[in-house]
C-alpha cells in the first residue's frame, strides 16, 4: 500500500470511528460527505485528531505543518508551521485549548488553538517522536518515539518529568487511562506495557502479539485495553483481572488503529486491508432492573446506589480524603483515622446535582460555594467521636446531611466474596473530579486488612469498597506502587461502633 493511499485511508478511518454511536449500541450508517485538500506534498496527512466539541479537526502532514479545519465550511482556518520533519501525531486538551504534535524532527511542540500561535517545544528524544496524547485534565503529556522510550511531560512547564524505559523496540502509540493514572504503551517489540504515572513505575507487560503493535486504546472505565497489530488481530484485555478476554480476527492485513465508543460497548477497528470493522463487545442496552431485587447489577447501578452516600473530606494541614455515611438515623460516618488527623472537627461534602440533576465532580466549585451548600446540606461539619489508629478507623458524627445522602448498605454479618470476585471502589482521587470510581481484584482477607488489586491513590482513603451485589466490604486505607491495595473490613467498623458505648450502634439482621 503506498503513502498517499495509507494517508487517505487513515482520514477515512477516523471520520467513521470518530462519529457518535446511538443509545440502542448499533453504529449509524456511513455516507462520505466532505473532502478536505490542503497539505501539500506526497504524503499528506499522516494523522488526524478531532477537537473534544467536535468542530474542529487538525491534521500533521508530510509537509511539516498541522492544518486546523473548519469541519463545517470544510476548509483550513489556521496553518501551524515551524517542525522540520513529518508530524506524526496531533492531539487536542480536553479543554481544547491546546493541541499538541509530535514530529519526525525529535520534538513535541504545543500550540495555541484559538491564535495558532507556536507556544514551546518539547525536546528530548533521541529519534522520531510517533504519538503524543494529553491526560484526561491537560496537565501531562505522554509521548513514544523511535528512540524506544516513553516520555512523560508537564504540559504547563513543558519540563521533562520521567523517561519510562523498557521497550525494545519503536514506541508506536501511547494512551492514557480514563483517570489519568495509567499510560499504555504500544510497541514494536510486540508488547504493551502499562505504567503508572506518578512513579514511573513499570506496572506490567502484555504479551501474544506476533507481529508489531500499531494502536493502543482504554476503553471508557479503563477496565480494558485494546492493541492493533500487523499480526492482522486485535488483542482485548481485562488489565485489572490481567486476563486475555479475546482475539479479534477477520482483517486481513495490519490493524492500525482501534478506538471505543464513548459507552465501551462497541470497538471500532481500521486496518490496512480498507475495512473498518465494528464490534459489538456486550448486549445491547436494556432498562434498569429494580435495584432492590437485583443479585447482580451493573457497576453504574451500583455507583448510583452507593454514591450518595460517599463524602469528600477536606482537612487544612492534613489533606484530603473519603468518608462513607452508615448511619442516617444518627448522622454517623466511617473514615480512616489518617485522614482525620489530630483534628476534632473536619469539613464534609456530599456530592450535590446540577440544575439537571447529574453530580457536580468539580472540587473549584464545592470550595468556592460552602456558604450556599451549607444551607442545602451538601456541605457540614463533622466530629471524631470514635478513633481506632490501629484499624484506622475513625467515625464522625455529622452536624447535617442533605435530603439526597443515603447510608451504605452494609451487614453486620460476614460477607463471602471470593478470590478473582471484582470490587468497586468509590472515592475521592487526589486532583482529579471528585467522586470517582474504579475496578478492583479482591485477592484474599488477611484478617486485619483485604488484599485487593486495584490502582487506587492519595484521595480515595476511606472510601468504599463494594462487592459485586453493591454491598459494603471495607473502606479504602493505602496502597502501593504496584496496584496492591489494602482495605480496613466492615467488620472492624461494626467492632469500633459497639466499643463506643453502643450509643449509635446500628444492627441489622
Amino acid at each position: 500500500m503506498n503513502l498517499m493511499k495509507h494517508v487517505s485511508f487513515l482520514i477515512s478511518t477516523l471520520l467513521l470511528v470518530s462519529t457518535p454511536f446511538l443509545t440502542n449500541g448499533f453504529a449509524q450508517d456511513y455516507v462520505h460527505y466532505k473532502t478536505l485538500t490542503g497539505h501539500t506534498t506526497i504524503g499528506g496527512a499522516l494523522s488526524v485528531s478531532f477537537s473534544p466539541d467536535g468542530l474542529t479537526l487538525a491534521s500533521g502532514g508530510a509537509d511539516y505543518t498541522i492544518l486546523l479545519w473548519d469541519i463545517t465550511k470544510g476548509i483550513p482556518k489556521k496553518t501551524l508551521t515551524g517542525h522540520s520533519e513529518a508530524v506524526f501525531s496531533v492531539a487536542f486538551s480536553s479543554d481544547q485549548r491546546i493541541l499538541a504534535s509530535a514530529s519526525g524532527d525529535r520534538t513535541v511542540r504545543l500550540w495555541d488553538v484559538g491564535t495558532g500561535a507556536h507556544l514551546k517545544t518539547l525536546v528530548g528524544h533521541n529519534g522520531f517522536v510517533r504519538s503524543v496524547a494529553f491526560s484526561p485534565d491537560g496537565r501531562t503529556l505522554v509521548s513514544g518515539s523511535d528512540d524506544k522510550t516513553v516520555r512523560l511531560w508537564d504540559a504547563g512547564t513543558s519540563a521533562h518529568l520521567k523517561t519510562l524505559i523498557g521497550h525494545t523496540g519503536v514506541v508506536y502509540s501511547v494512551s492514557f487511562s480514563p483517570d489519568g493514572r495509567t499510560v499504555a504503551s504500544g510497541s514494536w517489540d510486540k508488547t504493551v506495557r502499562l505504567w503508572n504515572i506518578s512513579t514511573g513505575t513499570h506496572l506490567k507487560m502484555l504479551t501474544g502479539h506476533t507481529d508489531l503493535i500499531y494502536s493502543v486504546s482504554f476503553s471508557p472505565v479503563g477496565r480494558f485495553l485494546a492493541s492493533g497489530s500487523g499480526d492482522k488481530t486485535i488483542y482485548l484485555k481485562n488489565i485489572v483481572m490481567d486476563t486475555q478476554l479475546k482475539t479479534l480476527s477477520g482483517h486481513t492485513d495490519i490493524v492500525w488503529s482501534v478506538a471505543f465508543s464513548p459507552d465501551g460497548e462497541t470497538l471500532a477497528s481500521g486496518g490496512m486491508d480498507h475495512t473498518v470493522r465494528l464490534w459489538k463487545l456486550t448486549s445491547s442496552h436494556k432498562a434498569k432492573p429494580n435495584l432492590t431485587t437485583l443479585e447482580n447489577p451493573t457497576a453504574d447501578q451500583i455507583y448510583e446506589k452507593a454514591i450518595r452516600s460517599v463524602m469528600w473530606i477536606v482537612n487544612p494541614g492534613i489533606g484530603e480524603g473519603s468518608g462513607v455515611l452508615i448511619d442516617k438515623k444518627h448522622k454517623l460516618a466511617i473514615t480512616n483515622a489518617h485522614v482525620t488527623g489530630k483534628q476534632n472537627t473536619i469539613d464534609v461534602y456530599f456530592p450535590a446535582p446540577d440544575e439537571k440533576g447529574e453530580l457536580i465532580k468539580d472540587r473549584i466549585f464545592y470550595l468556592k460555594s460552602s456558604d450556599v451548600l451549607k444551607r442545602l446540606g451538601y456541605y457540614t461539619k463533622g466530629h471524631i467521636i470514635a478513633k481506632n489508629e490501629k484499624t484506622d478507623l475513625a467515625i464522625i458524627r455529622l452536624d447535617g446531611l442533605p435530603e439526597t445522602a443515603r447510608e451504605i448498605d452494609w451487614k453486620l454479618t460476614p460477607l463471602t466474596t471470593k478470590a478473582g470476585e471484582l470490587v468497586y471502589i468509590l472515592g475521592n482521587p487526589a486532583r482529579q473530579e471528585l467522586w470517582r470510581w474504579t475496578l478492583g481484584e479482591f485477592l484474599k482477607d488477611h484478617g486485619d486488612f483485604l488484599h485487593i488489586q486495584s490502582d487506587v491513590f492519595g484521595g480515595n482513603s476511606g472510601g468504599p469498597v463494594l462487592n459485586k451485589q453493591g454491598i459494603l466490604l471495607g473502606i479504602v486505607a493505602r496502597s502501593d506502587q504496584l496496584m496492591n491495595a489494602a482495605a480496613i473490613p466492615s467488620r472492624h467498623i461494626s467492632r469500633l461502633l459497639s466499643e463506643s458505648k453502643g450509643k449509635h450502634t446500628r444492627m441489622r439482621k
